[in-house]
């Protein structure tokens, strides 16, 4: 029983970790990274489709 919740509770604590990264990695200190673009969704031909399938977007 508490192996069970135990293993359950590192899964959901590493998946938030994950999630988090993902989110520490659009930051960037005092410089703008295209990544931060990854969940904006366009219309293409009727369909929802993530950005940067559509576009390349750079930073200089």
């Amino acid at each position: 029983m508490i192996n069970e919740i135990k293993k359950e509770a590192q899964e959901r604590m590493g998946k938030t970790l994950e999630a988090l990264g993902h989110a520490f990695a659009k930051i960037r200190t005092g410089r703008a990274h295209p990544s931060i673009l990854d969940s904006v969704m366009v219309s293409y031909y009727g369909a929802d489709t993530p950005l940067r399938q559509v576009a390349n977007v750079t930073v200089e």
